[in-house]
């Protein structure tokens, strides 16, 4: 049997990221169920219009988000395998431009990240207000979307720091504008409303009238009011 290889730092950073993406494209689908019975539900033309506008929206950035989690597989095995950029050799071994050059993990990184903030740009149009409907610029979904928006952000401070680890940028915040961004639209769209606290069950509500005779005189009055 052979030894196992370690993983390393920036095989730990990719595998995070790649969690991170795969929680977001799965937190997507109660957002498109629900916008979908929305569509099928609504008849003025133009609010079905923004409606079904914001499904495209979410439609495209699952597809984005699939392609960023395959990007990043693909990183992860060039730098298993130990590809970077190799060229052909001429007749005295030089480097031979013709011909094409292997893959670029590098390239490849960088490919990934413009998508997952292709991905985040598609989710904030998704939401944006309109003149007319400005209610509808909201998540069906609310705990649903604020972890696909809270795992975006996660995926893209990972790939800031790749970034820094394979000398694509200098600067660690490489991302932030964006994961800002991020969060202002979980703040506005996700407002997710506490549950309430379940209401006195018929069984106490008899025990407390029978206990009590002014609870009973103001249940009876309630419901002479009621009848009325």
């Amino acid at each position: 049997m052979t030894e196992e290889q370690p993983t390393t730092r920036q095989d730990e950073g990719l595998g995070a990221i790649v969690v991170n993406l795969l929680a977001a494209f799965e937190g997507l689908g109660a957002e498109h169920q629900a916008l979908t019975g929305e569509e099928r539900e609504t008849t003025a033309t133009e609010r079905r219009g923004t409606v079904r506008r914001m499904i495209q929206s979410i439609t495209e950035t699952s597809s984005i988000l699939v392609r960023a989690v395959n990007e990043l597989a693909k990183v992860y095995g060039l730098r298993e395998f130990g590809i970077d950029g190799q060229m052909s050799k001429d007749a005295d071994g030089r480097a031979y431009s013709p011909l094409h050059t292997a893959g670029s993990p590098r390239q490849v990184l960088y490919e990934a990240a413009m998508d997952v903030e292709a991905a985040a740009q598609l989710l904030e149009e998704a939401y944006r207000p309109t003149k007319k409907y400005p209610g509808l610029a909201t998540a069906r979904r609310p705990r649903e979307m604020k972890a696909v928006l809270s795992n975006l952000r996660g995926a893209l401070g990972g790939l800031g720091a790749e970034f820094v680890a394979c000398g694509l940028t200098e600067a660690s915040g490489e991302f932030d504008p964006c994961i800002a961004s991020l969060g202002e639209l979980e703040t506005r769209t996700c407002t997710v409303v506490p549950a309430q606290a379940p209401g006195p069950t018929a069984d106490a509500v008899t025990a407390a009238i029978l206990a009590d005779p002014e609870i009973a005189r103001a249940a009876a009055a309630a419901l002479q009011r009621r009848t009325a």
